[in-house]
C-alpha cells in the first residue's frame, strides 16, 4: 500500500498548530498545538539537542499518524518538508516503527507529493479550523514518551 504523507503548519513555528495528514484508500489527520510543541522543544534544549528538535519531532509526528494503518513493506511518501534533514527523518521514522510498533522492511521515501496531493488538502483544510474536532490530537507527553524510550537505547 502506498501512503502519501503532507505538514501543514511548520513544527518551527511553535506560536500555531502543526497539522501531518495522510492519504491513501484510508486517511488519517494528526495535529500538535503550540503548546505541546514549546513543551517539546524544551525537552530538546534541556537534553543540549535543540537542533534535532524539528526533524525528530516530524518524525515523531508521522510515527504517531500512521503506526495502527501499516503493514509490514508498505510504501511511504513524506512530502519535501526539510531538505537536507530528509535522511536522518527516514531513519528515525523507520526505527520508532519497528522499535515501538514492530513494523519492518517499509519503503520510506522524500517526494514533492504537490498541492493536489489529498494528503496536502486534508492538512491545509485542518490547519485552517480552530477546534482541530476532526484529527488525532498528539501531546508533548506522548512525543517525549517515545523520545525518553529512544533513548534509553542511545539513538535519539
Amino acid at each position: 500500500m502506498r501512503i502519501e504523507i503532507d505538514q501543514s503548519g511548520k513544527i518551527e513555528n511553535t506560536n500555531r498548530p502543526t497539522v501531518v495528514a495522510f492519504s491513501n484508500k484510508k486517511s488519517g489527520i494528526l495535529v500538535i498545538l503550540a503548546k505541546d510543541k514549546k513543551a517539546v522543544q524544551k525537552f530538546f534544549r534541556e537534553l543540549k539537542k535543540p537542533k534535532l528538535f524539528i526533524h525528530i519531532t516530524f518524525a515523531v509526528l508521522v510515527y504517531y499518524l500512521i503506526r495502527n494503518d501499516l503493514k509490514n513493506h508498505d510504501q511511504i511518501i513524506l512530502d519535501r518538508e526539510y531538505p537536507g534533514y530528509e535522511k536522518l527523518i527516514i531513519n528515525k521514522l523507520k526505527e520508532f516503527l519497528e522499535k515501538e510498533a514492530n513494523i519492518e522492511g517499509l519503503s520510506i521515501t522524500v517526494s514533492q507529493i504537490g498541492k493536489k496531493s489529498r494528503a496536502h488538502d486534508l492538512a491545509w483544510n485542518e490547519l485552517q479550523k480552530r477546534s482541530h474536532k476532526d484529527a488525532e490530537k498528539v501531546n508533548s507527553e506522548k512525543i517525549i514518551k517515545i523520545l525518553k524510550s529512544n533513548l534509553k537505547s542511545g539513538s535519539v
